[in-house]
């Protein structure tokens, strides 16, 4: 009986865990998508509520206007807004990686969110492609990750 009951527990943890690691797995989530520069492209990047829907790519001698204002800085960049539509505040972080039609590493960047990102709230961010991207134009595809926590 005492043995029964031992692995019953042992069964249940072991569940627990999988359960655990199952749902955490879910707070980030990846795509790859064609590249484009200065056209909006649909990602529907979505984690328990936060998404980003759309994206766009600029290369190293454009600046902006209008929804994000001007954008002071040199060098290739991507604008994306984010959404919380869900209940609580969460944290944020976006990676993307750019690669060429050979499958070879262009340039890679990442975004974390200050602060909490509130329910219902809107965000416009900025990831700049810092001083490695003399290959930015020869960028075919691109890998973008979103986690929360």
């Amino acid at each position: 009986m005492r043995g029964k009951k031992s692995l019953m527990l042992l069964l249940i943890l072991s569940l627990s865990l999988v359960f655990a690691v199952s749902a955490y797995a879910q707070r980030t989530v990846a795509q790859t998508h064609s590249f484009a520069l200065e056209k909006w492209i649909t990602v529907n990047l979505s984690v328990e509520g936060i998404s980003v829907k759309e994206i766009r790519f600029y290369n190293d001698t454009k600046t902006t206007g209008g929804t994000f204002g001007i954008n002071p800085t040199r060098g290739p960049y991507m604008n994306f807004v984010i959404y919380n539509d869900t209940h609580h505040e969460v944290d944020y972080g976006i990676a993307v990686a750019l690669f060429d039609k050979k499958h070879k590493l262009i340039t890679a960047e990442s975004y974390t969110h200050p602060g909490e990102f509130d329910p219902g709230e809107r965000h416009e961010g900025t990831i700049i492609f810092g001083p490695v991207n003399r290959r930015y134009r020869e960028t075919s595809y691109f890998k973008m990750i979103l986690e929360i926590y």
